[in-house]
């Protein structure tokens, strides 16, 4: 039986669109790898935003990390121990592979924003039949991303299989809450901002995962607005 998840790791990233395919096929291949391989990390993926899940996001257009076409990707990773201690594990991990010149192909990239957070609450749909050590680890669909500065509970709505609430260690009274979907998050986030709309959430996002070297994503963030570059960013 694997360790439970007390925390997460959350990083929104950006990258050249020329450099998409080559980054992501990297991403996959060699940056997951060492990372879910360390003995603090239970699990972890990652996530884009297409145009269409980009324009609809609730953010403060001058936010440094997601607004104004930035935060086009996303990965998380739940850790069995401290998150902030884990991050400390990881940073010394890249720094070893940077020395190994595993790093050479990631190309054009940046960090936008990077966190530890405490796991505060978890809460499944009630006909899974799970526990809460069991729901980081459920399939989804989608994902809705809200951060926000309000104290509560982990909440359910249409096509949320699980939420797991977490607080932020580098962000004083910053909260993020990961609401796992059964459907694509561009085909439910009008219900659910109806049902639970979150009024002055620092972010309200929905993302799609991204399956393993299967980049369709690519056409539509190459023929769209979004920057094109980091640097303009």
């Amino acid at each position: 039986m694997g360790a439970p998840t007390v925390g997460l790791i959350l990083a929104g990233l950006d990258v050249d669109v020329d450099n998409g395919a080559a980054w992501n096929r990297w991403y996959d291949i060699e940056h997951l790898a060492p990372n879910l391989a360390l003995p603090e990390i239970t699990c972890g993926a990652r996530y884009v935003a297409p145009p269409a899940l980009h324009e609809s996001r609730h953010v403060d257009p001058g936010d440094p990390a997601w607004g104004s076409g930035r935060g086009v990707y996303l990965t998380w990773y739940a850790t069995s121990t401290d998150p902030a201690e884990a991050i400390a594990t990881m940073s010394a991990r890249r720094d070893t592979l940077e020395a190994e010149g595993r790093m050479a192909r990631a190309g054009a990239r940046v960090v936008r924003t990077g966190d530890a957070l405490d796991l505060t609450g978890a809460l499944g749909a009630p006909e899974l039949g799970l526990g809460p050590e069991d729901l980081i680890h459920v399939g989804h669909a989608g994902l809705r991303l809200v951060l926000d500065r309000v104290d509560r509970s982990p909440r359910l709505g249409p096509s949320v299989v699980a939420s797991l609430r977490f607080a932020s260690r580098f962000a004083t009274g910053v909260f993020a809450e990961l609401q796992l979907l059964d459907r694509p998050a561009g085909e439910v986030l009008g219900d659910l901002r109806a049902g639970d709309p979150r009024p002055g959430a620092v972010l309200d996002a929905g993302f799609d995962p991204i399956a393993p070297l299967a980049y369709g994503f690519l056409e539509a963030i190459t023929a769209s607005d979004l920057p094109r570059t980091i640097e303009t960013l």
